[in-house]
């Protein structure tokens, strides 16, 4: 069935350990229309990260198609604009399908790609590699002086200690001649295929999160997280690669290499993921989901059941 209102995408947030995996086939189970999961996360893509991921097991991959799983080699690299391409390739081709997608994770700069797009920017490549030699030469007080001088409301809006955004503000200023601030104040949105988004996201108590944390971080490590790491250096993946980069699989080879005891890794990993998770809910807070709340409320089913019917009802003829 069509209808003339516009496209609507459904996703599931919610920060890491929320229970979104399982949650997501329930829906799946109960909606109904076909439903293919999108995965939201930019740790899923890597080929041979399981384990220290969260990836769905063989089992609940079986439960419903999934994609932008196991999509690249942890050497390769990837961001948010190439997320979006991906995207715009794979979701005309579920619509054709006659289901919906459902997007599920808990990266919120990803779900900001599909909703938004980026600043249309295109340098000289030549230009780009020759500043950002330069300013690698620079420290970050510098690198911030700079950037106050020439675009203040940027530089206020940054962590100070975000050397990255701060150096590609520069680049913006330094290439185009114009501030950043100004671009983002041009700028407009572009919906991917010009949809609107909505759907649910989870924020069970800080206790219960951090609790969560804990358990599936000891669970993990008895159960691979070690021989999968050990596994992938074996295949001459470097410890520096993209996909070794991800938290908590440094402070595994940390562990691998004696330099951490294995309470030592647990420790940091749950203190480093306890902090990532809160700065994947200072994304959530922007949203206005349909619902909000626990994973074990029944509520949370009805929901996404509810918005996944109300996509197909608004799907692409």
């Amino acid at each position: 069935m069509t209808s003339d209102r516009s496209l609507s995408l459904v996703f599931l947030l919610g920060a890491t350990a929320t229970g979104k995996t399982d949650l997501a086939l329930e829906a799946v189970a109960a909606a109904p229309v076909p439903v293919e999961i999108v995965s939201l996360d930019s740790r899923q893509i890597y080929r041979g990260l399981d384990v220290g991921t969260g990836k769905a097991s063989r089992e609940q991959m079986a439960a419903a198609p999934h994609h932008l799983v196991n999509l690249l080699s942890p050497t390769e690299t990837f961001d948010a604009a190439a997320y979006r391409r991906e995207v715009e390739r794979v979701v005309p081709r579920i619509f054709g399908r006659g289901a919906v997608p459902l997007f599920v994770g808990g990266a919120g700069f990803y779900l900001r790609a599909l909703r938004e797009g980026f600043l249309d920017l295109d340098f000289d490549a030549d230009r780009l590699t020759a500043l950002r030699a330069e300013l690698d030469t620079l420290g970050l007080a510098e690198l911030r002086d700079q950037l106050a001088e020439v675009d203040p409301a940027t530089s206020q809006r940054l962590h100070p200690h975000d050397r990255y955004r701060i150096g590609r503000a520069l680049e913006i200023y330094r290439l185009s001649g114009t501030p950043v601030s100004v671009h983002e104040a041009r700028f407009r949105p572009r919906p991917l295929l010009d949809a609107t988004f909505e759907g649910v996201v989870l924020s069970p108590d800080r206790g219960v999160l951090h609790d969560r944390i804990a358990r599936r971080t000891s669970r993990w490590l008895d159960h691979g997280w070690r021989e999968e790491v050990m596994s992938l250096r074996a295949r001459g993946v470097p410890a520096d690669a993209p996909g070794l980069r991800i938290l908590g699989y440094r402070q595994v080879g940390e562990w691998i290499d004696g330099q951490r005891t294995r309470e030592e890794c647990e420790a940091e990993i749950c203190t480093r993921t306890r902090r990532y998770a809160r700065q994947q809910e200072t994304w959530f807070r922007k949203e206005s989901p349909r619902w909000s709340g626990c994973a074990e409320d029944s509520a949370a089913v009805a929901a996404l059941v509810e918005a996944l019917a109300d996509s197909a009802e608004r799907a692409p003829s």
